[in-house]
């Protein structure tokens, strides 16, 4: 029987010798262990895995999320991928999730804990790749609909400038109107194309098509219109970390 390759991506050594050896113990095919971004995309395309497990933040920085990110977006076909993580804050959390991770692990974990995570990914991804679209159906990729009372109103991604947590609730701030939503803005989030929005504060994703310029001093972020929000330090370092910059 063949047996399911795994990608390891781990800065730590003594951690990732640890995976090595679980893996191999529970019967998988460890192809590669990388301890950085480029290694694990290196190594990735080399040996395509049938599944990868990263660490959330490598050398300090959250080069999982961004490895996370690329498998969703330069793939034809999504591979698996579970994040591991020695952070319980809910804000990593949130993070991750944006991403599309098909598990999330927080570390330490056992070897049950381990094997179960990874064979529930391999059985969602299958899932999703032997289930074919229905007949006659066709599903809309540049637009959502927002309920707007007893409407749904439809709205092209294009035309949201930013998303802004007010209270309970949250805003979509469009050129020409304004909708207010009951969902939390990390769920908002996640059901957004991740190429085209990005969170820069707690209270704020916005849409990266209409940013004009950033004020790297001053973390202020500058819409076509003339107007400004404020991103966080955190948050912009990612966005750094994501977005190719030429200097």
């Amino acid at each position: 029987m063949k047996k399911t390759k795994v990608l390891i991506m781990e800065d730590h050594a003594v951690e990732a010798s640890y995976l090595k050896d679980t893996l191999t113990q529970l019967g998988y095919e460890v192809t590669a262990i990388a301890s950085c971004l480029s290694e694990g995309l290196e190594y990735f395309y080399m040996h395509q895995p049938d599944v990868s497990l990263v660490d959330v933040y490598l050398d300090g920085k959250p080069d999982g999320i961004v490895f996370g990110m690329e498998m969703n977006t330069g793939q034809e076909i999504k591979k698996p991928f579970l994040f591991l993580t020695g952070a319980t804050d809910i804000s990593t959390f949130k993070l991750a999730k944006a991403a599309g991770p098909y598990n999330y692990l927080i570390k330490p974990f056992n070897k049950p804990e381990l094997q179960y995570a990874i064979e529930l990914a391999l059985e969602r991804h299958q899932a999703e790749v032997s289930s074919p679209p229905a007949a006659g159906t066709s599903v809309p990729t540049e637009s959502v609909f927002i309920k707007r009372g007893n409407t749904l109103v439809s709205i092209q991604y294009s035309d949201i400038k930013y998303i802004e947590v007010d209270g309970k609730y949250c805003k979509i701030v469009c050129y020409n109107q304004k909708f207010v939503v009951q969902q939390p803005l990390a769920e908002l989030y996640s059901s957004l194309p991740a190429n085209q929005f990005f969170r820069i504060h707690r209270r704020y994703d916005i849409n990266l098509k209409e940013i004009m310029k950033i004020e790297t001093q001053t973390h202020e972020v500058f819409f076509k219109d003339g107007n400004t929000l404020f991103s966080s330090r955190r948050y912009l370092d990612i966005f750094f970390t994501i977005f190719k910059l030429i200097k």
